[in-house]
């Protein structure tokens, strides 16, 4: 059987955390080992973790924060195995989930990743809606043109990612210095542009909604308010994003992908924005989100 490190950051995830663990200690036809980062938790999560002590490492540290955290797990390379996972604290996985994973990862040669869809559950467990779907209001199944498609939407959720280990060798053979966007868009974004992508339509896994989710499944209207307010703080993810990139894969990415993050990475630059504005690739679903996705490169939010 191939042995799996799943890794989890938690911060004060003592309501849910323990079902979650049983669950992917539970699963079929593979070794699995649990590497979990607990981000400054003050109520009982610790206390917790610790009756698994057999099966989980523990790495209790000072609060860095979401993105941060996992990322200390990602770039630990005393974590080994043949595949990793990524895990949150308050989900439950099917007896399967990794098996699948594993399954269609194992036929891919060179650099790996498998993501799900999964089902939308309540804080009690009661099935709500499936997280992709054909319903307006729903997440649409994970389909790219391009590049420049991928980078702008990609939308694979990180407690569904399974990867290989050549997948983990790209990965740390960079490390951001800041990590500008979630563990799960990283991961996503190297894998499109050095390796394969799998994305399973089946469900294996319970993503429960509550009100302490640090992301969620379900979106909720804002007020006006809120969202000028989030504008304004809003920092410019794309173009740091691209710096990134840049950095640490110049000598790997295709010509035609470098020159596009090289003209976001170039932003807030007069010229650079002018060709932004014109791509016809830099588009959404509607005209309304298009609309602000060229707002936000004109006020260097981009």
């Amino acid at each position: 059987m191939y042995d799996v490190a799943v890794l989890m950051s938690c911060y004060n995830g003592e309501q849910y955390i323990s079902q979650q663990i049983e669950s992917i200690l539970n699963q079929d036809n593979v070794n699995v080992t649990v590497y979990i980062r607990d981000d400054g938790s003050t109520d009982n999560t610790l206390k917790i973790i610790e009756k698994f002590r057999s099966n989980v490492i523990i790495f209790a540290n000072e609060n860095v924060g979401f993105k941060n955290s996992f990322a200390s797990l990602i770039w630990d390379k005393s974590i080994q195995a043949d595949f990793y996972a990524f895990s949150d604290q308050d989900d439950v996985w099917d007896a399967d989930k990794l098996f699948v994973a594993v399954n269609n990862l194992s036929k891919i040669s060179g650099a790996g990743m498998y993501s799900s869809n999964q089902r939308i559950v309540d804080a009690n467990l009661n099935y709500l809606k499936p997280l992709y779907g054909f319903d307006k209001n729903d997440l649409s199944f994970p389909k790219y043109q391009n590049f420049k498609d991928f980078f702008l939407h990609n939308n694979y959720f990180g407690n569904t990612i399974v990867f290989n280990e050549a997948t983990m060798q790209v990965l740390r053979s960079y490390r951001p210095t800041d990590m500008t966007v979630q563990h799960d868009s990283w991961i996503s974004i190297i894998a499109y542009m050095f390796g394969t992508i799998v994305f399973d339509p089946r469900m294996h896994s319970s993503y429960r909604q509550h009100e302490k989710n640090v992301v969620g499944g379900i979106s909720t209207p804002s007020s006006i308010l809120k969202k000028v307010e989030t504008f304004i703080k809003k920092k410019p993810m794309h173009s740091q994003l691209a710096i990134s990139l840049i950095k640490g894969y110049q000598d790997r990415i295709s010509s035609d992908d470098l020159k596009w993050l090289k003209l976001l990475s170039n932003l807030p630059r007069l010229s650079s924005k002018i060709q932004l504005i014109l791509d016809k690739n830099v588009k959404d679903k509607n005209l309304y989100k298009t609309m602000i996705l060229k707002i936000l490169i004109i006020f260097s939010k981009f």
